[in-house]
């Protein structure tokens, strides 16, 4: 059932994304697990850098939204929606802030053994990754440090990724705004 789940989450994330990295994937996945409570410290820091990156960002992906839900259901959901006034700007730190409780907490050592699994299925899937072994000693090197990994370049230059990550619950909210 979980391997399923990992797959289909795998191959979700290559058709929109294939040029991702092996790092883009851990991060898929640490989202769909951890949503964004490791990213707010305050509202105010959590409205400013929201701020910010709305008015120094000009080029969005084409999505909307991205459900990337794991172990917790989150979706990642374009910072776009608030400039095509689809979701008020307050509507929407509203529920990103609100997303930051999760449901089913996993311990950091279960996590990486779920992240060992999920590596495990992307080998199998053959998934296009260059150089993934050399990728995938780098990244254990950034998890073994706890360092937050973030996108690839690749994929910050190929997708442009400006969103934040909103629970299920909260996303319901915006009904079919979205």
């Amino acid at each position: 059932m979980q391997n399923d789940k990992i797959e289909k989450l795998i191959k979700s994330e290559f058709e929109l994304h294939p040029k991702a990295q092996l790092k883009d994937y851990y991060k898929l996945f640490f989202q769909g697990t951890f949503g964004p409570g490791h990213i707010i410290s305050n509202r105010s820091s959590a409205r400013e850098f929201l701020e910010n990156e709305l008015e120094e960002s000009s080029i969005f992906e084409v999505i909307d939204y991205q459900n990337i839900s794991y172990i917790n259901e989150f979706y990642r959901v374009n910072l776009n929606v608030i400039n095509k006034k689809i979701i008020t700007f307050d509507d929407f730190l509203d529920a990103f802030l609100m997303s930051a409780k999760i449901e089913n907490e996993i311990s950091y050592k279960e996590w990486l053994i779920n992240w060992e699994n999920i590596e495990h299925q992307i080998f199998i899937m053959k998934i296009p990754i260059e150089n993934i072994e050399e990728q995938s000693a780098e990244l254990l090197e950034l998890i073994r440090d706890k360092q937050l990994v973030g996108h690839s370049d690749i994929y910050r230059t190929n997708y442009s990724p400006h969103y934040r990550l909103i629970s299920s619950e909260q996303f319901q909210r915006f009904g079919s705004f979205i």
